[in-house]
């Protein structure tokens, strides 16, 4: 029976490569950098917000949101309106375009999953999405969050 530190090891390994492989795979796809698609995705998550509650959660500067914004604006992915709640802050939100991408870049990711998952027993998928969840859980209280 392996050790914790043998299987945390092999997880180390093959966390990148599962990633690599479904980067791959979506951005083949799309036209946008890794940073500015997370940032696609957050505002996807939040709806219309503000950039400070992106550059929280993203637990990057608020310049670095704002030069990503810059940039998703100019491409047309997202769009910016005055928060009326607050005159010096901003909101923002996808536009048509920015829809597209995330919806493509979900259903991208939703597909290599589905493709990998058919090789796997009905009951080793829920074990693995189980465990997934636990993972998701364990993480999300170690940042003080509970999604």
């Amino acid at each position: 029976m392996a050790t914790i530190d043998e299987i945390t090891q092999e997880i180390s390994r093959l966390i990148p490569q599962i990633a690599r492989h479904a980067n791959a795979k979506s951005f083949a796809k799309i036209h946008v950098t890794p940073a500015q698609l997370i940032m696609l995705m957050s505002i996807h998550a939040h709806g219309k917000c503000k950039l400070k509650t992106l550059a929280i959660e993203r637990k990057i500067s608020p310049p670095t949101v704002t030069g990503l914004i810059d940039r998703l604006l100019n491409d047309g992915y997202v769009k910016k309106a005055p928060d009326l709640e607050d005159r010096r802050a901003a909101l923002v939100s996808l536009t048509k375009k920015g829809e597209d991408i995330t919806r493509r870049h979900m259903a991208t990711i939703q597909d290599l999953w589905k493709n990998v998952l058919i090789h796997l027993t009905r009951k080793e998928q829920e074990q693995y999405l189980r465990i997934l969840k636990k993972i998701v859980t364990i993480l999300s209280k170690k940042e003080g969050r509970l999604d």
